[in-house]
């Protein structure tokens, strides 16, 4: 079977994490991750930071959010591809992605199942014609990829952790701030996209002081953002069901 026509699914896989230059704004209310202390101080180091975030994520069994994503292969949001999902996760690596908005209404209503491993499920919001609209597709075809090659297990917070917990990796502390009246933090890491995206200088991540998950990932070219992911209206723990991930 050909898939020579079904480029709608590409911007499905977009909206994986993940995170978008047009939603900066975090609505998260303080979240209890059961005794975990993941909240950080001024005197945590960038490496410290980066292991609180490895806390977070390992205390945490199944969250929802709402993500946005920016994807500009040149770093000019003029032509970005830019969509928000709603996204579901369960340990380990269950994920569900369904489209609410893009900048290509044809895409609003896919959604997209991967539970690890080498394959992704996609089920498109209407069915190509003889094609049909769901597929199973390899996690690496660069149909289903960002417009500089990014697979959909590239882009999601398991991803993000691992590439900056990698060998040779420098992470900088890069500021404190607010974003909607929560507390931040920002540190940059260098060589995160070694292997995968040679060209990208600087990965930026900005996590909640208090949850410790992130709120922003932005990756660099020099001074171009080829992709900016945003996460929101984040739940954690809520209980999934493994179903959901299946379609």
């Amino acid at each position: 079977m050909k898939f020579k026509k079904i480029s709608a699914i590409t911007a499905a896989i977009f909206v994986s994490y993940s995170l978008a230059s047009c939603n900066t704004n975090v609505n998260q209310n303080p979240i209890n991750l059961d005794n975990t202390t993941t909240i950080n101080s001024k005197s945590d180091s960038p490496q410290d930071i980066i292991k609180k975030f490895g806390d977070s994520y390992a205390a945490v069994k199944d969250f929802t959010g709402i993500v946005t994503i920016a994807d500009s292969k040149n770093g000019d949001p003029s032509n970005a591809v830019v969509g928000d999902s709603k996204f579901s996760f369960k340990k380990d690596r269950n994920e569900r992605v369904e489209i609410t908005k893009s900048t290509d209404t044809q895409k609003v209503g896919t959604v997209v199942a991967y539970r690890g491993g080498d394959k992704v499920q996609v089920l498109l919001a209407k069915p190509i014609p003889i094609l049909g609209k769901k597929f199973t597709l390899s996690v690496n075809d660069k149909r289903v990829g960002t417009s500089r090659g990014l697979s959909f297990n590239q882009l999601d917070i398991t991803a993000m952790l691992e590439r900056f917990n990698k060998t040779g990796v420098t992470i900088d502390f890069v500021s404190r701030s607010k974003i909607n009246g929560r507390n931040v933090v920002t540190v940059s890491g260098k060589g995160t996209f070694k292997g995968l995206d040679n060209e990208v200088t600087e990965e930026i991540l900005t996590l909640d002081s208090e949850t410790m998950f992130p709120v922003q990932d932005s990756v660099m070219v020099k001074d171009k953002t080829v992709l900016k992911i945003s996460l929101t209206e984040l739940k954690m723990n809520v209980g999934l069901n493994d179903n959901l991930f299946t379609l």
